[in-house]
């Protein structure tokens, strides 16, 4: 039966993946667990939701990760797997799934499993609460590196997190221990995509960043990846086993189960009932609990103590992280902002007047934000880059790039203050490198030109050609990405600019913020 132009138009649109798929001749490789076919390209191929381990529902509700079972026939990689349990934020409108243990894939067109092209697997950011690799897309750093794109999911909040006592030594490391089964189907499955598995980057941004530390001083991570790094996030001091578990259980008492059987209580809860008692019980920037096998310390000492499995780390931040998260105060009169600095800095009000004179800002509102950043990310950052230089090659970037487009949320109304000006804001650089779609509008061609000399330098970092200074002694040198352009600039300077002397003298001075 003959089909005239405007019936194959609207097939096209209404059914583009299929069509693109078929046009470009949809990929398939073989893996352990059986054939995957993902979505052919002109320049790259994607594979979407491919399962690492089995869904962690019912008896698997806090356990460890279980392997994926095998199929049989070819598994269609050609949609994102629902996001894991999550309530609405910025990254979307939530999700009700626990069924989310998957990871999409990006590759070059037509990669041939001896390929051994570099391996960039990515942890989104979200405060280990909210996130999900369906709005990242890794098909520009594939095919702009050369190189293979991993963003796998994992276990969120209460359903990551939970540490009660009846789950034993290990509990409250789920998340963690998704990341890690993750790695390991890295290792053993990406040769057949093509990629290189001794040449793993671990990469993360925010909470994926905190996590990526958390990764560095895990035993059970070693040998997983050959360098790491973290955008826009610390070494986390997470809860010890006790705390979490105090905590956990403070959770389960909201969520209304008491008494001797709170762990099958738990388990019969509704997902909705759970993220409910979550979002009061465990706080977002909640990393995994320590004082397990798979975290014995936890991250910040062993960062300072040295005590990480030893490879090269890339760190970075942006200029302006926390502007945007001060919008909520707008608008902020000078009798508030007055009570604000003594609210959060108490005795240090005199010298953050001039530190930050709020004259030099669009409003008050970012004077505030500038500090938060400066003092909850940018310096303790800093004091990482330092702590781990004793032990591994370090390399330090910030990302300044002022006019990027701004953050646009997916599933809760912002704020947005009159002369609206976000600068380098938390989470800027992700448009650059990974297509984010918690973005504002297209690049612009010169930073386009920008985000591909950064891909270059993220996938290529560690190698003589990646362009990254060391990060060392009184000579440690700062990359950075800023009016379309990259340079370089003493880590003196930036933390000036920054005011880190005032902030690492006063730890006490840290706000209590939230991050992503």
């Amino acid at each position: 039966m003959a089909i005239c132009f405007k019936q194959l138009l609207l097939f096209m649109l209404l059914f583009p993946i299929s069509l693109f798929a078929f046009a470009q001749g949809a990929p398939i490789v073989q893996l352990a667990s059986g054939s995957v076919r993902g979505i052919g390209g002109v320049s790259t191929e994607a594979f979407l939701g491919i399962p690492f381990a089995a869904p962690p529902v019912g008896e698997l509700r806090w356990a460890s990760p279980a392997n994926a079972k095998q199929w049989n026939g070819l598994f269609e990689a050609t949609h994102t797997a629902a996001s894991c349990a999550q309530l609405p934020s910025g990254d979307g409108p939530g999700s009700g799934s626990e069924d989310c243990l998957y990871l999409d894939i990006y590759r070059p067109a037509a990669a041939r499993p001896t390929a051994k092209l570099p391996v960039m697997v990515f942890f989104h950011g979200g405060g280990n609460i909210s996130g999900t690799p369906a709005i990242y897309d890794g098909q520009r750093m594939a095919e702009i590196a050369h190189a293979i794109v991993v963003i796998p999911a994992y276990r969120l909040g209460v359903f990551g997190l939970l540490a009660l006592p009846e789950l034993g030594a290990d509990a409250g490391t789920y998340l963690l221990q998704d990341q890690l089964a993750a790695l390991r189907w890295v290792q053993a499955e990406i040769p057949a995509f093509g990629g290189d598995s001794g040449d793993v980057t671990l990469s993360g941004e925010s909470s994926g960043a905190m996590d990526v530390c958390g990764l560095l001083a895990s035993p059970l991570a070693a040998g997983l990846f050959r360098q790491a790094i973290l955008q826009s996030g610390f070494c986390l001091s997470g809860p010890s086993l006790k705390d979490a578990q105090l905590r956990s259980e403070d959770t389960a008492r909201k969520s209304g189960c008491n008494g001797t059987d709170v762990l099958p209580c738990m388990k019969k809860k509704s997902v909705a009932d759970l993220l409910a008692a979550g979002a009061v019980g465990l706080e977002a920037l909640s990393g995994p609990a320590y004082g397990g096998k798979y975290l014995p310390k936890d991250a910040a000492s062993a960062v300072r103590e040295g005590e990480i499995n030893k490879v090269p780390v890339l760190l970075g931040f942006n200029r302006d992280e926390l502007w945007p998260f001060q919008h909520g105060l707008y608008p902020l009169s000078p009798v508030k902002y007055e009570q604000l600095l003594a609210e959060r800095y108490q005795k240090s009000v005199a010298d953050l007047k001039m530190l930050y004179p709020a004259e030099s800002y669009p409003h008050r509102e970012y004077a505030i934000g500038a500090m938060a950043g400066d003092s909850f990310m940018i310096c303790p950052i800093l004091r990482d880059a330092r702590a781990l230089a004793g032990s591994v090659k370090v390399s330090v970037y910030e990302f300044a790039e002022q006019g990027s487009p701004p953050f646009k949320s997916l599933g809760l109304p912002l704020p947005r203050p009159p002369g609206y000006q976000p600068g380098a804001f938390h989470t800027a650089e992700l448009q650059y490198l990974y297509n984010y779609q918690s973005a504002e509008g297209p690049l612009s061609f010169e930073q386009r030109q920008l985000g591909d000399r950064m891909i270059r330098m993220w996938v290529s970092f560690n190698r003589e050609t990646g362009g990254w200074p060391s990060f060392q002694g009184d000579r440690a040198t700062v990359v950075r990405f800023g009016d379309d352009t990259v340079s370089t600039e003493s880590s003196t300077v930036i933390k000036d600019e920054h005011h880190c002397d005032f902030w690492d003298s006063r730890a006490a001075g840290v706000p209590d913020v939230k991050t992503r």
